[in-house]
């Protein structure tokens, strides 16, 4: 397995791909994976990668991989969970392997089974395979959208990669604008295949391209949770049996898959503290758990430190606080946008960030709680919603969305505005599912089909992968998700939400880390902002390079400026920092100015 960056270039006009060009595309991923650097070159192509080495950790695994006897080539970011069973199976067909890792399987598997290989692999996956004797190449993206690919598509030619950062060709990107609404509107996710330039696209979650040597490109979608029906009459009893048989198992793969230990980010969350609780009381693995924690400002706690520590004592896991000081986490801001594929404004970037630089020093793999909250009804906006009697569309813009239509307009200036982006997206998706399920039922599948690989999994896993630390999400598993698809909504929502998750972490947890109130991970430099960070806040936007840009309306950044903690979105994130980032992002991936 390799949790790693991976990139490419295929040429359809026969002119050879540069040194520069190549080494631009590797630089950008180089982060990803410390372990190995390795390149593929054929007539009309080059293949990147960087290795984190997890499974079959030998040289033998080094990427990209060339299978001479198959006609077959890949570059592969993920791990498949499932890869012994399949390398059984394949074995029993006649197939030799070399190696003792994942890579080798898929493309055995895609020799066996073709394009529908994808629908075999139980993991979280980016790759590209040449497939040299029917000339074209495949490229593939986990059910989920766990594993980023980014591409960009030209008449002469096609590139991808792990990151935008390969494909950004300086200040001539253009903007799409459409993007640029839903990144404000949907807490800065942008749903595939946008991305916030025009020119790029990221291949949406459960698809494949196709793409021949002459530059014919084929899309399909191999999977979606769209046409899963509902189970009305389940017992409840069933019901958490079940969830808390799926999880322990999505736990266990994501523990036992792996050559090298692996250790649990312990917010403590009921998510989190879950994990380490059900991975610890069925002796799974010796637990180590990391939590992060920095200044409290004001009332805005900065730690989570008392819960976290309850479960750490609990079960007896080798536990780490790691503590960061304004100082530090100023130092680390440009770092940290710098790392981000695209523009993130949540606050705890930096936190994952931060905690993923010391955890790395110690582990390559762990897990974390992502996830829970989608799948299980946890966020207190979905009863807001539920309860509701207007149609789906007011509901969703009325508690959903970050900002109101207004706010955006007067954030951005009038050649970037665009008014019914995000209510389009949403209308048109929620058109595509059965008339038979609820608001609820639709609602809990559009955030995990569109908007969860955005935030927060492309925020965590670029965060982290910055250190070259995987981060696994058990409550993404395929089976949970199906399974959690086929209960109606509503019961997810009894007992202010994630009413099963909670009735399951009765048998393990106290009711001090269940029933407490829902606490976002917690960064107040970056809620709260004053002094340095304030500075650094104003030099961004008050920027020539800002000014030029033109994207946002300087007397709107002007009373940001004066007025820093007056002005929250509705998920009271601060708008001063919203604009702050995304700016940023912007100089450091763009233009390339560094330091301010």
């Amino acid at each position: 397995m390799n949790m790693c960056g991976i990139c490419g270039e295929i040429r359809f006009d026969d002119s050879i791909i540069s040194e520069k060009s190549k080494k631009l595309m590797m630089d950008a991923v180089a982060s990803r994976g410390p372990d190995n650097k390795g390149i593929y070159e054929d007539e009309s192509f080059f293949f990147g990668h960087s290795r984190l080495s997890i499974i079959d950790t030998s040289p033998k695994s080094n990427q990209p991989m060339i299978d001479v006897k198959l006609s077959l080539s890949i570059t592969f970011n993920g791990v498949i969970y499932n890869y012994r069973s399949l390398k059984k199976d394949l074995e029993s067909k006649g197939y030799i392997f070399d190696t003792d890792g994942d890579t080798e399987v898929i493309l055995k598997a895609y020799h066996f089974y073709g394009e529908d290989c994808v629908k075999f692999f139980d993991g979280t996956f980016a790759f590209c395979i040449y497939d040299k004797s029917n000339r074209k190449f495949f490229l593939s993206r986990d059910r989920f959208g766990i594993k980023p690919l980014y591409y960009r598509s030209e008449k002469d030619c096609f590139s991808f990669s792990s990151t935008t950062k390969s494909l950004i060709r300086g200040s001539t990107e253009k903007i799409n604008t459409d993007a640029l609404n839903h990144h404000f509107l949907l807490h800065s996710s942008v749903p595939a295949p946008k991305t916030i330039f025009s020119s790029i696209q990221k291949l949406p979650p459960g698809n494949s391209l196709t793409i021949t040597e002459s530059g014919t490109i084929k899309q399909r979608q191999y999977y979606s949770i769209g046409d899963i029906s509902i189970e009305a009459h389940l017992n409840e009893n069933e019901i958490l049996q079940n969830i808390e048989r799926i999880i322990l198992n999505a736990i266990k793969k994501r523990l036992c898959v792996s050559d090298v230990p692996v250790g649990v980010l312990l917010s403590g969350g009921l998510d989190s503290s879950l994990i380490t609780a059900m991975a610890s009381k069925h002796k799974l693995a010796e637990v180590e758990t990391f939590s992060i924690g920095f200044d409290t400002i004001s009332t805005e706690i900065g730690d989570e430190f008392y819960y976290s520590d309850l479960v750490s004592k609990q079960f007896s896991s080798k536990h780490e606080k790691i503590i960061i000081n304004e100082i530090d986490l100023l130092e680390s801001l440009d770092s940290v946008i710098a790392n981000m594929p695209e523009p993130m404004s949540g606050q705890d970037a930096a936190a994952f960030y931060l905690l993923a630089k010391e955890v790395s020093k110690k582990r390559k793999v762990v897990l974390s709680g992502q996830g829970a909250d989608e799948l299980f009804g946890g966020y207190p906006w979905y009863a807001l919603m539920s309860n509701g009697d207007s149609d789906d569309i007011d509901r969703f813009s009325r508690y959903y969305l970050d900002r109101s239509i207004e706010d955006f307009k007067q954030t951005v200036n009038k050649s970037f505005f665009t008014e019914h982006a995000t209510n389009n997206f949403i209308s048109s998706s929620f058109e595509k599912y059965n008339k038979n399920l609820s608001f609820l039922d639709k609602l809990l599948r559009f955030d995990i089909s569109y908007l969860i690989v955005d935030d927060p999994v492309k925020r965590v896993d670029s965060m982290t992968m910055a250190w070259g630390l995987e981060t696994r999400v058990p409550f993404l598993d395929q089976e949970l998700i199906e399974y959690l698809s086929s209960i109606p909504s509503e019961s997810k929502l009894k007992n202010h939400g994630k009413y099963y998750l909670k009735k399951i972490a009765e048998r393990y947890l106290s009711s001090d880390v269940i029933y407490r109130k829902k606490f976002h991970f917690p960064v107040p430099p970056l809620k709260i902002i004053k002094d340095k960070i304030l500075s650094y806040s104003r030099l961004v936007l008050q920027s020539e390079a800002c000014n030029k840009r033109g994207i946002f309306n300087q007397k709107n950044i002007e009373n940001l400026l004066n007025k820093p903690n007056e002005n929250f979105t509705r998920l009271e994130g601060n708008k001063l920092w919203h604009l702050t980032v995304f700016e940023r992002w912007f100089q450091l991936n763009v233009d390339k100015k560094n330091p301010l």
